[in-house]
């Protein structure tokens, strides 16, 4: 009865650290190359532990994934039944947008695992803002998420608490420190971790898209000679100066019955015009 007494003990607790509306501003270290100061509002994310939401009632000995939305700001804990344990508040990448490339300030989307988690006390970063390399930028510890193609990208805490709610990292999740300690025993390797989108991801992602659409292809030229083309549906020979429909069709390993069914519209074969399309294929 004791050992039972001590383990329900254990678990009010880590519920209670979970649901901690503390502000802690202690600034606790940071990793290299994972963040970045500068900070954009977003208007209308309102911290979720003063709003008005049914408080977590997940089963906090169980905890199974997180869910990071870059629509709400948040970071939610889930039990395997997905009942909520608990939700803080986040900064996520200062650029609007899906990941694409090292370096531009976008965090990725998708569904990715808990990598490694490492302490980070110590940690320094030169944010490159004249100020040289801070110490205590991702707090106590540094969640490292396995987000192919990309590398470096985790959860961690900040020297900077009033960003928290901002687009202001380099494509980390940055927590506050408190609610990084209130989270890290409830996370373990391997854990699952989605990183949804927003309206204004996706209008970004599109706006990309259409401006880096690549051009159609030039049409196929036939090996070997330049009076072939192919428009994606047919294959179709230029005539040149010299060609006789038989010759044609010997060309493309066809028949003139062949060319006849193909090009209905041209009643006479024996008079070709240069530059005249005929199709071969």
């Amino acid at each position: 009865m004791r050992r039972l007494y001590i383990l329900a003990a254990a678990a009010m607790t880590v519920i209670a650290a979970c649901g901690s509306s503390s502000r802690g501003t202690a600034a606790q270290p940071e990793s290299p190359g994972t963040d970045n100061t500068a900070t954009a509002a977003v208007p209308g994310v309102a911290d979720p532990r003063t709003s008005d939401e049914p408080p977590a009632d997940g089963d906090a000995s169980r905890p199974a994934r997180i869910v990071i939305s870059k629509q709400s700001m948040t970071l939610s804990l889930y039990d395997a039944d997905d009942a909520l344990i608990c939700r803080f508040p986040v900064a996520v990448g200062r650029n609007l947008g899906n990941k694409r490339r090292p370096g531009d300030m976008k965090t990725p989307e998708g569904d990715f695992n808990v990598q490694q988690i490492q302490p980070a006390s110590t940690w320094t970063h030169d944010f490159g803002d004249g100020k040289g390399v801070i110490e205590g930028c991702y707090g106590n510890w540094f969640i490292r998420l396995k987000t192919p193609p990309h590398k470096g990208i985790g959860i961690h805490g900040t020297h900077d608490p009033a960003s928290i709610g901002t687009r202001a990292t380099e494509g980390c999740i940055r927590l506050r420190n408190d609610d990084l300690d209130s989270l890290k025993p409830l996370v373990r390797v391997g854990m699952a971790v989605r990183i949804d989108t927003s309206e204004a991801d996706r209008a970004e992602d599109r706006r990309i898209d259409s401006i880096s659409k690549p051009a159609a292809p030039a049409p196929a030229r036939k090996p070997g000679g330049t009076s072939a083309f192919d428009d994606g549906n047919a294959a179709w020979h230029t005539v040149a100066s010299g060609d006789t429909a038989s010759a044609i069709a010997a060309r493309y390993g066809t028949t003139l019955s062949r060319l006849r069914e193909l090009n209905p519209s041209k009643s006479d074969f024996d008079r070709l015009s240069l530059g005249e399309h005929i199709r071969v294929r």
